[in-house]
C-alpha cells in the first residue's frame, strides 16, 4: 500500500510544481505589459551646470542650454552679477535682459550654512532648486500618450528658518519644445497638481519625498493630442524659499480591462490544456 500511494502522489506533486511555474510565467508576461518606463528629465538633480556654484551662490533664474544667467548670493543680499554667468540645462524661468541686475527669485542654489546649520539637507548631490515668487518648468522630449499613468516623484521642503508654505508641483502638456513651459503661458495646459503638501514645521531644513500621479484617458482629447509632457513648479508668496531636488517621471501603459481579462483567460486556458495532456 505504501508503494502504491507513493506512485500516485509523486506525479501529482510534479504536475503541481510545473503548473505553478507556468502560472508564474503567465503572471510575469502580463506584468511586463504594464511595466513602467522612466522618461528622460534633463538635469533632474540640478547638478549639470556650465560651471560649479560657490557655497551660497544661486543662479538668477534658468534659461536652458545656451542661455546664460547671472548669479547672486541671496543670503548676503547681493545683486545679480554677470561676471561669470551660468547655463542651467533643462529648466526655464521667465528671464530678464542680459546685464539686468533685477532679481529673479528662483534658481539653482548651492545651499550654505545658516548660523552653523545647513539651510537644507537631504538632497541628492550638492545643488537644489530654490524658488520664491516665481515659476520654473521643463518640457520633456516625450509626447503625451493615451491610457498611460504618469508618476512624478521628487524631493521637496522649506528652508531652515523660513515660514510656512505648501509645495505646488504640476504635470503639464506643452505645445512644443520651444514653448515656455510655465502655467498661464500660451500653449501650456495643466494636467494635475499636488494638493495639500504642507511640510510640518519640524521638518524645515530637510527635503522629504513626494509624488504626483496623472492617468490619461484611452483617447486623448484634441487639446492634448500631440502635446509634450512637462513638469512645472510654483513658488511661494515671495517670503519662504521652497526647495526641490531629484525629479523622476515614470510612464506606465494601462491595459484596457477587456484586454487584460482576455489575456488572463487565454493564459489560464493554455495552462489548463497543457495540464490535461500531461495527466
Amino acid at each position: 500500500m505504501k508503494g502504491y500511494f507513493e506512485r500516485k502522489l509523486r506525479p501529482v506533486k510534479l504536475q503541481s510544481a510545473s503548473f505553478a511555474i507556468r502560472s508564474c510565467a503567465v503572471v510575469m508576461a502580463l506584468a511586463s505589459i504594464v511595466r513602467a518606463a522612466a522618461l528622460p528629465i534633463a538635469n533632474p538633480r540640478f547638478e549639470e551646470l556650465s560651471r560649479a556654484l560657490a557655497v551660497g551662490e544661486q543662479t538668477n533664474g534658468a534659461g536652458g542650454v545656451g542661455v546664460p544667467v547671472a548669479t547672486r548670493f541671496p543670503f548676503n543680499f547681493t545683486e545679480p552679477d554677470w561676471t561669470n554667468p551660468v547655463e542651467v540645462p533643462g529648466w526655464r524661468t521667465r528671464l530678464l535682459p542680459p546685464g539686468s541686475t533685477a532679481i529673479v527669485r528662483a534658481g539653482v542654489l548651492n545651499p550654505p550654512l545658516i548660523g552653523g546649520e545647513a539651510f537644507i539637507s537631504g538632497q541628492d548631490g550638492g545643488n537644489v532648486f530654490a524658488i520664491q515668487n516665481a515659476q520654473v518648468g521643463q518640457t520633456l522630449e516625450a509626447q503625451l500618450q493615451p491610457n498611460t499613468r504618469y508618476r512624478l516623484s521628487f524631493l521637496g521642503g522649506i528652508g531652515r528658518f523660513d515660514s510656512d508654505y505648501f509645495l505646488a508641483v504640476s504635470l503639464i502638456a506643452v505645445d512644443g519644445l520651444n514653448t515656455l513651459p510655465l502655467e498661464n503661458e500660451p500653449g501650456v495646459t495643466r494636467l494635475a497638481i499636488t494638493q495639500g503638501l504642507i511640510p510640518p514645521m519640524d521638518t524645515f531644513g530637510t527635503l522629504l519625498p513626494y509624488s504626483l500621479e496623472y492617468t490619461t484617458p484611452p483617447v486623448l482629447p484634441s487639446g492634448l493630442a500631440n502635446k509634450y509632457v512637462g513638469i512645472h513648479i510654483w513658488g511661494s508668496d515671495g517670503i519662504p524659499r521652497i526647495v526641490y531636488d531629484d525629479f523622476h517621471l515614470d510612464a506606465t501603459v494601462v491595459p484596457e480591462p477587456t484586454m487584460l481579462g482576455l489575456l488572463m483567460v487565454v493564459g489560464a486556458g493554455a495552462l489548463h490544456r497543457r495540464r490535461r495532456r500531461r495527466e
